[in-house]
């Protein structure tokens, strides 16, 4: 199997080609946008951004779940650029306790409010059992809902402005050429149309109901260092990470099992796409993301048992239902890395 010499992403990654020097053309893409980039430019755009939503609305939302990534967000736009933020959460239903006390921190210290949105959770466990049954992967409901608390607590507050630390997009971003789908459009198609729409409420949105609102991505216009970010949250909010060590989805109990079913259906995980992100963005060399993708894709060769058992009691699977599915037939690419 082939990797890129650059990043290290496999040649099984959907939509990649490798040119004759063993270049991806993610790289070669990512080289072009970015070779011109200013950052210091880029944060003022985004600090007027924020006057500008503050002068009109008073307040900006921040979506928020206890990650590394949402608490960095409402960390900057507190303590870097002084707006007054509102924090709008999703309870996904598989919260961890430590992105509870995350945001708890985030709440005292920052002193912001947060208002946790729940959906109705058997509607919620549910359509997460029909995508799993339908793709293999059950993560878009949760993405949904994540935008739609944006939406309805902006709402709430009479903003139009929604700021994120989402990193599509970003110099960090990791589902390059758009290979986990998580957009309306795949929600409706696999679950959303066999439910009735109250049912849907604190979910998804519409996209027409979307275009009211404006939806801004910080690392798009900010460094997104996430080594620096960890150092930075702990140092700042005593912000934790899980017990094992693991800073990325700290959020999420089933985040094992969500990485362990993706490297059976695509042969590699987010953790491998994150990892390639960082070393694009020149924040790991190559040899240094080669042992940390050996590392993390290592570790998913074995199911996650206190993960996977926890989705598919919520789920009412079986590990029999699961595994007869058609969609885990990749080779783990860490094999030949």
């Amino acid at each position: 199997m082939k990797f890129c010499k650059k990043c290290l992403l496999p040649e099984t990654y959907p939509k990649i080609v490798l040119d004759e020097d063993g270049v991806c053309n993610v790289c070669h893409q990512y080289e072009q946008k970015w070779k011109d980039f200013d950052a210091a430019k880029s944060e003022k755009k985004f600090a007027k951004i924020v006057k500008d939503a503050e002068r009109h609305y008073g307040k900006v939302v921040v979506t928020v779940s206890g990650g590394l990534d949402s608490s960095y967000a409402v960390l900057l736009m507190r303590k870097k650029f002084g707006a007054e933020v509102v924090g709008a959460n999703f309870d996904h239903g598989f919260v961890s306790d430590v992105a509870k006390q995350n945001l708890e921190r985030i709440k005292r210290i920052l002193g912001v409010e947060i208002v946790t949105i729940k959906p109705d959770f058997d509607t919620l466990y549910s359509l997460y059992r029909d995508f799993l049954l339908a793709t293999g992967d059950f993560c878009t409901p949760c993405c949904q809902g994540v935008v739609r608390s944006g939406f309805l607590v902006a709402r709430m507050h009479g903003t139009k402005t929604v700021v994120h630390g989402g990193v599509s997009g970003s110099k960090v971003e990791f589902n390059v050429l758009g290979m986990l789908k998580h957009h309306y459009e795949r929600f409706m198609k696999y679950a959303g149309k066999n439910y009735p729409s109250e049912k849907l409420e604190n979910i998804v949105t519409r996209p027409e109901e979307a275009k009211e609102f404006e939806v801004i991505s910080m690392p798009q216009y900010v460094r997104w260092n996430e080594f620096e970010i960890v150092n930075t949250l702990k140092r700042e909010l005593g912000w934790q990470s899980l017990p094992d060590g693991r800073t990325r989805h700290v959020d999420c109990l089933v985040a094992d099992a969500s990485d362990f079913l993706l490297q059976r259906k695509f042969g590699f995980s987010r953790r491998w796409m994150i990892i390639s992100a960082n070393i694009r963005a020149g924040f790991v060399d190559v040899e240094e993301g080669r042992d940390m993708i050996k590392r993390e894709e290592g570790k998913l060769l074995t199911e996650p048992v206190e993960s996977m058992s926890l989705l598919l009691e919520k789920l009412h699977l079986r590990r029999s239902d699961l595994y007869s599915l058609p969609h885990y037939v990749a080779e783990p690419a860490v094999k030949h890395l």
